[in-house]
């Protein structure tokens, strides 16, 4: 993987982690980083259009994604489902469940974007499709979204971080990793992570180890 690349799994997760603060707009999030959402797509969202069933002895989440003269079904990981059903609960099968303007969601993931890497729904989707073309051997972008709903289910399974769990920080493994990107592209203190991510100091004391920050610290201040 290049460094680009990279730096793009990194904001992304950066924005995933950050948005955890707010439950509708992390389900905002989740929901464009789980299945590239556009606006209209976004906007037609009802409760209806989220769904789950049983294969192989699995749970296998979905949403139906619509704008006139066009539908899709995607899938999403665990956790989005999740959030989405706790945001919707209450809700009519038929009624939107986000009724945001396009420059009201451009201004919650520029939020909780990077400092030096403010994006927009464009931007962010942009940057998304750039990842997953890395994986698609030969094939263009535009070939995931005329993928039937198993062969895209077996896609994002193997080549989304999403779906694996890789841009949440609930595992340790993954939260160290993440909070390490965090002290070295960006010079956060342990305070500043815990405010962009909403984790307890104490945690990530402990995951980053405190010998490393301060040998980091010395280092940085030289």
């Amino acid at each position: 993987m290049s460094y680009r690349l990279v730096e793009i799994e990194e904001d992304l997760q950066y924005i995933n982690v950050a948005s955890r603060k707010n439950d509708r707009e992390h389900a905002l999030i989740r929901l464009i980083l789980s299945t590239l959402a556009d606006i209209e797509e976004i906007q037609n969202l009802t409760r209806r259009d989220i769904s789950a069933s049983s294969r192989n002895g699995r749970e296998i989440y979905a949403v139906y994604l619509r704008k006139p003269g066009k539908s899709r079904k995607v899938p999403v990981d665990g956790e989005t489902y999740t959030i989405l059903r706790k945001i919707s609960a209450g809700l009519g099968g038929k009624d939107k469940i986000f009724g945001y303007s396009i420059e009201e969601i451009d201004s919650i993931i520029g939020k909780y974007s990077p400092e030096n890497s403010r994006y927009t729904l464009n931007s962010l989707r942009d940057v998304l499709m750039e990842l997953l073309a890395d994986n698609l051997l030969g094939k263009t972008i535009d070939d995931i979204f005329e993928m039937d709903f198993e062969e895209l289910v077996e896609f994002m399974e193997e080549c989304h971080p999403m779906f694996s769990g890789m841009w949440d920080i609930d595992e340790d493994d993954v939260a160290s990793d993440y909070f390490h990107m965090l002290a070295e592209r960006y010079g956060m203190s342990v305070s500043k992570m815990s405010e962009v991510s909403g984790e307890d100091e104490g945690r990530i004391e402990k995951l980053m180890g405190r010998k490393w920050l301060q040998s980091y610290w010395d280092s940085y201040s030289e």
